[in-house]
């Protein structure tokens, strides 16, 4: 062999390996530096190296044509191993290299490799790695061990849940189980099967999720695997879905007779217990535990569960937990909490990368710019959201269009918009109480009153406090009050009197119907009550103030002018101006002398006005007085 020919075949080694550099022709042709220093000066010489030490893809081709094919072969065996030892950033390298080397890299030995470099990419946030060399070690050990191939396929699924492809990584995890109870790994099938339960975000009442859990149930287990097991079964029991042709879920049937005792039964017994089991226990409660009558404990769980899956830095749970706090936080009328819970959502699925947590941050993001009435903030964020489920087919996607249209349709006062929630009798989308409530408030913007009492009856029948109970309860008021049907307004004051400190939230964040007293302000307002009225008007607009919820306090400002007593008012009474002077000091308090000093006149004089107010009014007293003038919105108390 020529020097000429040894030089050019020392580059093509280089070439084959994917290093030129001087150490990288040294290292993998086994000479010594200064013959592969020499041999990179020639290939610059002659033009087959450039000074960046890149090749032109034709005289790569010829170069390496050049070299015997088992010396490529050999070159590429010893690149796979030096890349896979040489870190995350060379894994997908060392896969190229590992399947030419052939039969050259021993079947084990690619796949110890794969796995090694799989679990590493997994562990660092590379999904797309991961993925790639997960799969690559299963398809080249299909038939190994049960239990190690079950814990890859695990691993597996979790590199494919993190690029947000859901049903890919659960089709993952029933192999899994399978593959666990052939080998009678209970252990494995708990946690394939619970891992087939989450994320809980959305598709609950997965009737494959609910049989693998049963399945690992009756398979011998840890204490810690038995909870965990528990609270995944509490989390797909809780929903059984209603679907339309396509399998879009537009509505859930709740069962919390079936969940909540076993979501209760795991947290009670994860007390203690390993963090990991701790934090399913307390997610699992929490998504079984929506209804206003939980809130304080809500909060509760929802805190310690964002704490432990921030130690964990699990980021699908750590954007769980956070969407949990956000919404215990708005309805509690707690905007710095919720914006905190925020600021971990968004930061976590924006360094996780993950398209579906990045989805719910973003959505919850524009659920707040609705809130602070940023309306062109909020459709930036959800063009962007539309951006990332479009691939991944996020079931979600639907009713979050659909919510945040019709929450923008109400503050607009849009009645176009508002007419395509006048769905038909047969549309499926009716089977929800949410969809049914936009219906009834749309046609009573729209002046059809028999149609819009019949959606808000059905709605009435179809609601349960664990589905978006205050805020169905807080727009079927807006819609019987903009009818005026006052058995109907009645029935909801009863409804809601109960949770007049809460805010009415979704269970996403993404519609914040506002105070719940503010609601029922404007109902006591439709039955005649201007005293009650009052009073849970200055409940709400604090509220309001400290959620920044723009909106509201509109609303709280408007509900303030209605309720401000009015010279045609008084009229309407036969009262005079100075009449209703006195009525308004009396309701204030102030005695007959008090009152004649106040307004210059003598207490004669006081004293007559004051028994012409009774007769006019249809009193016997001062006390009947004053409740008649607060009642009728005649004096402004300050109540």
């Amino acid at each position: 062999m020529s020097d000429e020919q040894d030089w050019q075949q020392l580059i093509a080694v280089g070439l084959v390996a994917g290093d030129t550099s001087v150490g990288g022709i040294a290292r993998f042709a086994g000479v010594h530096m200064a013959e592969a220093e020499a041999a990179v000066a020639n290939g610059k010489l002659v033009g087959i190296l450039s000074e960046d030490g890149t090749v032109d893809n034709a005289m790569r081709a010829r170069s390496i044509a050049d070299l015997p094919l088992e010396r490529t072969a050999e070159i590429h065996a010893a690149a796979a191993r030096h890349y896979f030892a040489a870190g995350p950033d060379r894994l997908i390298e060392a896969v190229d290299h590992a399947r030419a080397a052939g039969s050259l890299l021993p079947l084990e030995e690619l796949v110890s490799m794969a796995d090694h470099g799989g679990r590493m990419a997994l562990s660092l946030g590379d999904y797309a790695t991961a993925q790639q060399l997960l799969a690559l070690a299963d398809e080249f050990d299909s038939a190994g061990a049960r239990s190690a191939r079950g814990e890859r396929l695990c691993d597996l699924a979790a590199a494919t849940h993190g690029l947000g492809l859901v049903d890919d990584a659960r089709r993952h995890l029933a192999e899994a189980v399978q593959l666990a109870e052939l080998a009678g790994d209970g252990s494995l099938a708990a946690r394939a099967a619970v891992a087939y339960s989450l994320p809980v975000d959305w598709d609950h009442g997965n009737t494959q999720a609910s049989a693998l859990l049963q399945r690992a149930e009756h398979m011998p287990l840890s204490v810690d695997a038995q909870i965990e097991v528990e609270a995944g079964r509490a989390i797909v029991e809780m929903r059984i879905p209603v679907t339309d042709e396509a399998g879009e879920q537009l509505a859930w049937i709740t069962r919390p007779a079936v969940a909540q005792p076993l979501a209760e039964s795991a947290l009670a017994a994860s007390q203690g217990r390993a963090p990991e089991v701790r934090l399913m226990a307390l997610l699992a409660w929490r998504a079984t535990h929506g209804a206003p009558g939980f809130l304080a404990q809500r909060r509760e769980v929802s805190t310690e569960a964002l704490a432990i899956a921030q130690r964990l830095r699990n980021p699908s749970l750590q954007v769980e937990a956070a969407f949990r706090l956000a919404v215990d936080a708005v309805e509690s009328g707690d905007r710095p909490l919720f914006d905190e819970a925020l600021a971990v959502a968004r930061w976590v699925s924006e360094r996780d990368g993950n398209p579906r947590l990045k989805w719910r941050a973003l959505t919850m993001g524009a659920g707040a710019a609705h809130l602070d009435m940023d309306l062109p903030l909020a459709d930036k964020l959800l063009d962007q959201a539309r951006l990332l489920a479009a691939p991944i087919a996020l079931p979600g996607s639907l009713v979050a269009e659909l919510v945040f249209m019709g929450q923008t349709a109400v503050k607009h006062d849009d009645l176009d918009l508002l007419r395509t929630f006048l769905y038909d009798e047969d549309s499926p989308f009716l089977a929800s109480a949410i969809a049914r409530t936009g219906a009834a408030y749309a046609a009573a913007r729209h002046d059809l009153p028999a149609l819009a009492v019949q959606h808000a009856r059905r709605a009435l029948q179809l609601v349960d406090q664990e589905s978006t109970y205050l805020g169905v309860l807080c727009v079927l008021t807006a819609a019987a009050v903009e009818v005026g049907d006052t058995d109907l307004v009645t029935e909801l004051v009863d409804l809601l009197t109960p949770w007049a400190e809460h805010v009415a939230v979704d269970t996403n964040a993404w519609w914040c119907e506002g105070p719940v007293a503010l609601r029922l302000a404007q109902a006591h307002l439709t039955l005649g009550d201007h005293a009650e009225a009052r009073r849970y008007l200055d409940v709400a607009t604090p509220v309001a103030a400290a959620l920044n919820d723009v909106h509201s306090l509109d609303r709280c400002g408007d509900l303030a002018a209605q309720l401000r007593p009015s010279t045609s008012a008084a009229e309407a009474e036969g009262l005079t101006p100075r009449e209703l002077d006195v009525l308004r000091l009396i309701a204030g308090g102030a005695t007959n002398p008090q009152i004649a000093t106040q307004l210059a006149y003598s207490l004669s004089t006081i004293r007559t006005d004051t028994v012409s107010i009774y007769k006019k009014l249809g009193v016997g007293g001062r006390t009947e007085a004053v409740s008649y003038a607060v009642r009728e919105g005649l004096v402004d108390t300050g109540l």
